[in-house]
């Protein structure tokens, strides 16, 4: 599960449990030189949903001249892949993963349909034709910031519960279920990156009387 946030800021430090990327396809077209760029940029969680969607690409736009394309996965962003499908080396997709880093964006894919218009752009040309393309089309896209979450059931006595929302608020945890037998049970999500301080402030706060689990452990 992810929570999100939307970008304000391309330049600032990422948090540690945190990444960007887009939240739907879009598409857009620039022309230069009588050549048509149709750029597509859409949301993917694998090479695999990567793959399929750059196969229908490749049929919608079967006569079209090429089908470059950038990608870039993970929370780190260490997985990635481009190709020129033919356009001179480094003129094409490493333009189009240029455009995507510069926004440090990740779990997404660029394609760029080239529909040649008979006048040559030479190497320079072509180079900032692909990196306009891959850029117009990110400058249509809503970012967001999502953030890898922990959830954690909590058990505690009744008496304490004043005392567990006060931990619960002071860390934006999110309160996903609640139940009530001998002891009160709460099931919450926060952000990766502030869950062992938020176990430390329950058990302070609770003078250990609140019981944790954290991915079907005891913490």
């Amino acid at each position: 599960m992810v929570d999100s946030a939307i970008r304000t800021n391309g330049d600032a430090a990422m948090p540690e449990d945190a990444y960007q990327t887009i939240v739907a396809e879009q598409e857009t077209e620039i022309k230069i030189l009588a050549s048509r760029f149709l750029s597509y940029a859409f949301p993917c969680a694998s090479a695999a949903d990567f793959q399929q969607r750059l196969d229908g690409l490749r049929k919608q736009h079967y006569n079209a001249t090429h089908h470059c394309y950038a990608w870039r996965l993970g929370m780190d962003g260490d997985a990635f892949r481009y190709n020129d499908d033919g356009e001179p080396a480094g003129t094409a997709g490493k333009r189009i993963l240029s455009s995507i880093d510069r926004l440090q964006l990740t779990d997404l894919g660029i394609v760029v349909v080239r529909y040649f218009g008979g006048t040559k752009l030479g190497v320079g040309g072509l180079s900032r034709a692909y990196s306009d393309a891959a850029d117009a089309v990110l400058a249509l896209c809503a970012i967001e910031r999502r953030f890898l979450t922990t959830t954690i059931a909590l058990s505690f006595p009744y008496d304490m519960t004043s005392q567990v929302h006060h931990a619960i608020e002071r860390h934006e945890a999110e309160i996903l279920d609640r139940g009530w037998s001998e002891h009160a049970e709460y099931r919450v999500r926060l952000r990766r990156s502030r869950t062992e301080v938020f176990l430390v402030d329950v058990a302070e706060l609770t003078q250990r009387q609140a019981v944790a689990r954290r991915d079907d452990e005891m913490v």
